[in-house]
């Protein structure tokens, strides 16, 4: 990792040389010259980065040419901010202006010398590495650009369900516990999967969870990882949530409820309707004994209610219940590790057998498909790692490299499991690029089992300099995916694209332990001890390094409880005691977080649990005011999402120049911060903030163009929800690189005002529309905008047939979402070519839309709410919308669909809420053989009567979607359900 810092520093200071020329006059040779020799330096460390592991003395010299790289770059961006800061100050008098340029003067001698005694050190290092028979390497390791014929894949090969192999009968068994159709079921309701991590315990409980046959038996579903560092109201609530899928209003009364209230109603809701609960990485018995109370143990074989609970630990899994079927997976076998590193390797799917591995491949490949113990996480990670390197030579190095993992650590301790997952992982951290590694890490940020928006992640990785732009950081996190180093969180239906990601937890502790080695991040607060039996997972806390550039603090007021009995009581005793006495718990805050040495910080976020609450404000706007903001003048990333900010924020962050990433994204702030008007650098801007009066409540900025008409480099603005702004006019003119713009409001700034913008615009919001005409300035042909906008949204407008007829010269739209009266739609040729997302909100067309947008070539998701249609019949004619996968029908007072066969052949997912109208499910629906999930919400009783099945008796209505794997009902009371057989 030396190695990539180095490389970052030299690149660094390249663009340094080059963007900051003019601040760097008078040092440019030195800097120059540190370049150099840190580009001799780079030659070293490829052999020293390989070989610390053999001795002391080379990890130390690797670390110390680390934090000297460091240096180098932060002395010279530190001079840099200080130059252009005074000369942005003294153009006022002629006296002003000579003491700048003596100020100047006394910099650069400064930062010569600096720069001099850190040359000295690395050509030092340099030496000591020669003479230690460190090798010197030239140029980077061959990835294999031209000596490569990559194979041809797909996107993304972690996908669980796929590339399983041996587990169908684990899955056969617990289903049969399940739904206790098998011979010697087990009287509990609990079944527990235990094992080692790796096993592959959550893809055997998420396969069963999404089996045809348990979706039909159970009505409500929850799944919810426990992990080691849990919080237990944020768990009970994320259960309830789940269990009933509340309205807005409903999660408010949620948030209100005390810990026991939300336990009882779990508990209620287990004892009248057939649930499956899973709780996924179960640590301890103590986690178990505070969930306990929230499930009908005794009771719940009246109502059929089950729990899945899946952990490392025997003894947790046997607590439960002793009753419990306790079942483990067995590891694979050296035949079955063989077929998944294939599947892994080589992308073999039923349609594509791939090619045939040599007889020297098939060797190799299974001798290290071994060294894996039978872990299919170790197997996976490696396949992906052969996956990237498909060349008999490329498997030879590979092959090498384990053998010698093996003969280092001594055979008999090899066989042990944990190392040779341990090992696995780690040689395909090894096997990155700098580039690569340093993306990696990055992830350390997040909490376990975080989903992690990979625009947000994508962002904060230019922001750092990490990657270039967002296309490259795009390629990054797709290769990091097909090497199954991250895993898929959810994706998009219309285009695939992954819209979040995470972490297996064995993988997080080998991200956790290379980010403390390598001194590239420090998480603070949350929980300090995380004792585990991973043999990587470390504490990451303040060590004995002096320098932190990275910073990740977890707020959590709410440790784990002895039982959940108590938990209200001590809940409130503890946030009491906070408010009580909220200095001695501020005081706590700060003693963690006032660290010296932070001016070399480049980012700062801040997460908050999901049940941090208001009442907390307090706790943290005090711990906000005592950070030293004015030590953070190099900070890049500054997040601050989902937290109450009390009234105001500290001022001092108005000062962060270098700040190209800020999101206040669902944040609960008073008053709006004017202050920010001086990040000149910011690229992206999330001002989603929330009233703590209501949601629907103004913010009020009256100096909105102070604000914003400086960020000359702003790509993504996201505007409050609900603003303010009177008489203040922006200045769009000066946002040239803006690429999003959400929450436009046309009732406070003129429409017109948008022509201004550039053709580098994709993403448009705009509300308060009073009609669409408004936005014939920029979506007219000779518009730069109109040929390159790629999402358009607007809402409270009313539309003519014409005035779609325009969008159909916007040859790169795919989503447009329109909520207000349209007259008449225009033919099929008239919309956007390549639309592939349809929203229609409150349009009420009176004619039929359906045989107009079935001829729409790449419609792939439509959605029809609100009195979209005020008709009574739609009609899906055959072949009819080819490549639609999602419909939604939400609001509407249609009284019959009629699907005839051949209608929406590739139609995935159908949902029909609050349409009370509607007589019954079409007939055409049992013909539709791909669709695989049907949501059904607060219909007629006599619609639900006729799809239900009660005590074995199926209603009329049953055997057209008997055939859909997953069926949902949702009532009036908001208690999901899945149709039973």
């Amino acid at each position: 990792m030396a190695e990539a810092v180095v490389s970052f520093a030299v690149e660094r200071l390249g663009d340094l040389l080059i963007e900051e020329a003019i601040f760097l006059h008078g040092v440019t040779d030195k800097v120059a010259e540190i370049q150099d020799e840190l580009r001799r330096m780079k030659c070293f460390l490829k052999d020293a980065d390989s070989r610390q592991g053999e001795d002391e003395t080379i990890r130390n010299w690797v670390a110390e040419i680390r934090e000297n790289a460091f240096d180098a770059e932060d002395t010279v961006e530190t001079f840099v901010l200080r130059v252009a800061s005074r000369r942005r100050r003294v153009f006022q008098s002629i006296l002003k202006r000579y003491a700048c340029i003596f100020s100047e003067l006394i910099a650069l001698h400064k930062v010569g010398t600096k720069i001099d005694a850190i040359k000295t050190r690395i050509s030092s290092l340099t030496t000591s590495l020669q003479t230690y028979n460190i090798m010197r390497i030239e140029g980077e390791r061959s990835s294999g650009n031209e000596a490569r014929q990559r194979l041809v894949r797909r996107a993304y090969s972690h996908v669980v369900d796929e590339d399983t192999v041996g587990v169908e009968g684990n899955v056969k068994i617990l289903v049969e516990q399940l739904l206790e159709t098998g011979k010697g079921c087990s009287s509990s309701s609990i079944v527990s999967i235990w094992g080692m991590g790796g096993l592959g315990k959550t893809t055997l409980a998420n396969k069963v969870y999404h089996h045809g046959r348990v979706r039909r038996h159970f009505e409500c579903f929850a799944w919810s990882s426990v992990s080691q560092q849990f919080n237990i109201r944020a768990l009970v609530q994320e259960i309830l949530i789940k269990l009933i899928p509340p309205s807005p209003e409903q999660r408010m009364e949620i948030e209100k409820m005390s810990d026991d209230e939300v336990v009882k109603r779990i508990y209620k809701i287990q004892e009248e309707k057939k649930c499956l609960v899973i709780l996924d990485d179960v640590w301890s018995t103590e986690a178990w004994d505070t969930l306990r109370p929230a499930f009908p143990l005794h009771k719940a074989s009246k109502a059929g209610s089950k729990i899945v609970i899946t952990s490392r630990n025997k003894a947790v899994a046997s607590h439960a219940d002793p009753r419990a079927f306790l079942y483990q997976p067995k590891c694979l076998t050296d035949d079955e590790s063989w077929e998944l590193l294939q599947k892994k390797a080589f992308f073999l799917t039923n349609d594509n057998i791939g090619p045939d591995p040599t007889i020297n491949m098939e060797e190799m490949g299974r001798e290290m498909a071994r060294y894996c113990g039978g872990l299919p996480l170790a197997v996976v990670v490696l396949g992906g790692l052969l996956a990237k390197n498909p060349t008999l030579h490329d498997w030879e190095r590979i092959y090498r490299n384990i053998t010698s993992y093996l003969m280092r650590l001594g055979k008999d301790n090899y066989k042990q499991q944990d190392n040779g997952v341990s090992d696995v992982l780690i040689l395909s951290y090894q096997d990155l690029s700098y580039h690569l590694k340093s993306c990696f890490l990055y992830l350390a940020h997040f909490p376990e089992d975080h989903e992690i928006p990979t625009k947000t992640l994508v962002r904060m990785w230019v922001a750092e300099g990490i990657v270039s732009n967002e296309d490259v950081g795009e390629g990054y996190l797709a290769e990091l995916i097909e090497r199954c180093m991250i895993q898929v969180g959810k994706t998009s239906s219309y285009d695939g694209r992954v819209k979040t990601c995470q972490m297996h937890d064995l993988m997080r502790d080998l991200c956790l332990s290379k980010a403390k080695e390598e001194n590239f991040l420090e998480i603070i607060g949350g929980f300090q001890q995380m004792e585990t039996s991973s043999s990587s997972m470390v504490t990451l806390t303040r060590g004995t390094v002096d320098k932190v550039r990275r910073r990740a603090i977890y707020l959590d007021h709410s440790p784990p409880m002895e039982s959940t009995s108590t938990i209200a009581g001590e809940a409130r005793a503890r946030v009491v005691s906070t408010n009580n006495n909220k200095n001695e718990d501020a005081d706590d805050i700060y003693v963690k977080l006032n660290l010296e040495n932070d001016t070399t910080l480049r980012s700062l976020l801040i997460l908050s649990y999901p049940s941090i609450e208001i009442r907390e404000t307090e706790v943290i706007h005090w711990m906000l005011r005592k950070l030293e903001w004015k030590k953070f003048t190099l900070l890049r990333v500054l997040s601050l999402e989902r937290l109450a900010l009390g009234e105001k924020l500290p001022k001092a962050i108005g000062n962060l120049v270098h700040l190209k990433f800020l999101s206040f994204k669902y944040s609960i702030l008073l008053h709006f911060p004017s202050f920010i008007r001086n990040l000149g650098c910011i690229q992206t801007l999330d001002l989603r903030l929330l009233s703590p009066f209501g949601h629907d409540e103004q913010m009020t900025c009256l100096l909105m163009n102070e604000v914003i008409g400086r960020m000359r480099w702003l790509r993504h603005l996201y505007l409050p929800y609900h603003l303010n702004v009177g008489k203040s006019k922006v200045q769009w003119e000066k946002l040239s690189n803006l690429e999003t713009l959400k929450h436009f409001d046309a009732e406070q700034w003129d429409i017109k005002d948008l022509a201004h913008l550039t053709s580098k615009l994709q993403k448009l919001t705009v509300q308060n529309v009073e009609s669409f005409k408004e936005l014939e300035v920029i979506l007219k042909p000779s518009h730069p905008i109109s040929s390159n906008l790629r999402s358009l949204f607007v809402n409270g407008t009313i539309v003519e047939e014409t005035d779609l007829k325009q969008l159909s010269k916007c040859q790169h739209l795919c989503k447009l979402f329109v909520c207000g009266e349209i007259r008449n739609l225009p033919e099929p040729n008239l919309f956007p070519p390549n639309l592939t997302k349809l929203v229609l909100h409150s349009s009420e067309l009176q004619q039929d839309p359906t045989p107009i947008l079935e001829r729409l070539p790449n419609l792939a998701i439509l959605s029809f709410r609100n009195d979209a249609y005020i008709g009574e019949e739609m009609v899906f004619s055959p072949n009819g919308f080819h490549r639609l996968k999602d419909l939604s029908l939400m609001g509407l007072s249609v009284k019959r669909l009629k699907v005839d066969i051949g209608a929406m052949p590739n139609l995935n997912e159908l949902e029909i809420y609050y349409c009370k109208s509607l007589e019954m499910v079409p007939e055409g629906v049992r013909y539709i053989t791909t669709l695989q999930k049907l949501l059904i919400g607060h219909m007629s009783k006599d619609f639900i009567r006729r799809l239900q099945v009660i005590d074995g008796k199926e209603g009329v209505d049953f055997y057209k979607v008997q055939h859909v794997p997953s069926i949902i009902l949702i009532d009036d009371d908001r208690v999901m359900r899945s149709i039973r057989p």
